[in-house]
């Protein structure tokens, strides 16, 4: 009889990060919450608006288009923080861009600081998805 952890791992073969649906879900997650935070500037009860859910919505989408794009072009059999963080980074700038001006500074300005912010979830969204695979299936991780 297969364990609980197997056939719960084995759910979500379809679901591997080779594929593009997962890593433009996580893209749009990260792009969204990125822009969300930078926008209500850490305030996020009172940031709490339709027009920023809105404006962060559009952040997320083009980041998990531009993800596509870009990952439909290459080789995705690998997978390091680096080239996560940087994904990260470059679509949430991209999207931040086509969202809105810049609240604060030169038109760039939001963006960057965005695309940081993007990164970092990023490289901690990695740091637990590993932490978690040890947790739950030490033989695999």
């Amino acid at each position: 009889m297969p364990s609980l952890k197997r056939s719960v791992l084995a759910a979500f073969d379809d679901f591997r990060a080779s594929g593009l649906l997962r890593p433009a879900a996580e893209k749009f997650a990260g792009a969204w919450l990125a822009c969300f935070l930078v926008m209500a500037r850490g305030d996020v009860l009172a940031g709490l608006s339709f027009e920023h859910i809105r404006l962060a919505s559009i952040c997320g989408i083009v980041g998990a288009a531009s993800t596509v794009a870009l990952l439909a072009q290459m080789n995705r059999m690998g997978d390091s923080l680096a080239r996560q963080a940087t994904i990260s980074a470059v679509v949430t700038f991209i999207g931040d861009v086509f969202a809105h001006p810049s609240h604060f500074g030169p038109q760039w300005a939001e963006p960057l600081i965005t695309a940081a912010v993007s990164a970092t979830i990023a490289v901690a969204v990695w740091h637990g998805k590993r932490l978690v695979k040890r947790l739950v299936a030490p033989e695999l991780g």
